[in-house]
């Protein structure tokens, strides 16, 4: 059983992968952190993060899709551990206009998350940092040893690859185990003192009794007939609000409209789409400054009235907010894996409550697991 359904009912509706590697999620975590601890990356990294530190070289994160959410998750968080900018640009924004964001001159540690590996755009903002940056250094986290991001890093003195668990690398759909870990070793690996055994220990005991006790009633949730659903989150939350709606977006082929935005900015003209059919969850910080604005939005839209339902993911810091899923005392890094946990729940149930077979909830083939229809055109400066 998974996810509280009996196997044999999720390999009829081919949805046996995606509830397995969401429900095994804080298991492989403690494997990703023994792994992490084990390998080499503090020696390619350490010398770095003091070139970074005194300004000399830039750090960029990038990835595709789900990949670049998990750039975004993590890089403001590391920007406010580490004293320093840590940018989070897309490789598909990398890879259309290399010009706006590689500069000759400008040493750059490039962060490549990926599942595969060989997804066209990862290749080729590897390719372009190569051929547009004079100073350029590799960090490839990726959930498979042998695609091309990693294999590009072996016998490079400027590159390393962080392969992780090989379970993690997801034969689902959907990115779940494959997401979560590859945020986890960012921040293992970046700030190795802050996030330790002991943090990740209670991250994991937190999603295991959301998994254990919470999941029924996300799947009674996914039963509420809407056809919007919204994620809203502050700060490193709004990309993990992102990723959230994609989920949902993915697995239920598009059925399920989701959108995604901070609190303050849904005011800012989002809030216009909401109406009777739409779900509206917004995930809360632990900071008590941040959280006195979302305390605002979410007592603005209770009063609205316009919403089938308005639901807060952990509870505010002033307890204005009460917690209708994930009450926690986490910090707010730790919050993101249980958040995450809880919006893939949520995502699955939707999907299979419709019906659809999640594993490949686009068998027609129009979206793909790795991306498929995308050329790599040579680059040259002239063609600014």
């Amino acid at each position: 059983m998974f996810l509280h359904i009996p196997q044999s009912e999720l390999a009829a509706q081919n949805a046996l992968w995606t509830a397995k590697e969401i429900e095994q999620q804080p298991a492989t975590w403690l494997k990703t952190q023994a792994l992490v601890a084990s390998s080499q990356i503090q020696a390619f990294l350490q010398p770095l993060l003091k070139r970074a530190q005194a300004g000399s070289l830039r750090i960029i994160f990038t990835g595709a899709g789900t990949s670049a959410f998990i750039g975004g998750v993590v890089a403001p968080i590391l920007s406010q551990q580490l004293g320093f900018v840590v940018e989070a640009i897309a490789s598909t924004d990398l890879v259309s206009n290399p010009t706006q964001h590689f500069f000759k001159d400008k040493p750059t540690l490039l962060v490549s998350f990926a599942r595969s590996g060989n997804s066209p755009e990862s290749v080729g903002a590897v390719q372009l940092a190569d051929e547009l940056v004079d100073e350029i250094y590799h960090l490839a986290i990726t959930n498979n040893q042998n695609g091309a991001l990693s294999v590009k890093c072996h016998d490079n003195p400027t590159a390393f690859a962080l392969n992780l668990p090989d379970e993690t690398c997801d034969k689902g759909f959907a990115m779940t185990s494959s997401a979560s870990n590859m945020m986890l070793a960012a921040l293992l690996s970046f700030v190795p003192n802050r996030y330790d055994l002991a943090w990740l220990q209670a991250v994991c005991e937190r999603t295991e009794h959301c998994l254990k006790e919470e999941a029924p009633a996300v799947r009674e949730l996914a039963k509420l007939p809407v056809e919007r659903v919204v994620y809203l989150g502050s700060g490193h939350f709004a990309p993990l609000a992102q990723e959230a709606a994609l989920k949902i977006l993915e697995l239920t082929a598009g059925q399920r409209l989701a959108v995604y935005d901070s609190p303050m900015g849904f005011r800012h003209g989002p809030k216009s789409l909401v109406q009777g059919e739409t779900l509206i969850l917004v995930m809360t910080s632990q900071n008590a400054y941040t959280s006195r604005y979302e305390d605002d939005l979410y007592q603005e839209l209770v009063r609205d009235q316009k919403a089938k339902k308005v639901v807060a993911i952990g509870a505010s810091t002033s307890g204005a907010i009460p917690a209708d899923f994930c009450k926690n005392h986490l910090d707010d890094a730790g919050r993101i894996f249980l958040y995450l946990t809880l919006a893939q729940c949520y995502a699955f149930y939707s999907s299979f409550e419709l019906g659809y077979t999640t594993d490949n909830p686009c068998p027609t083939g129009e979206v793909n697991r790795v991306v498929q229809g995308v050329t790599l055109y040579p680059f040259s400066n002239n063609n600014d």
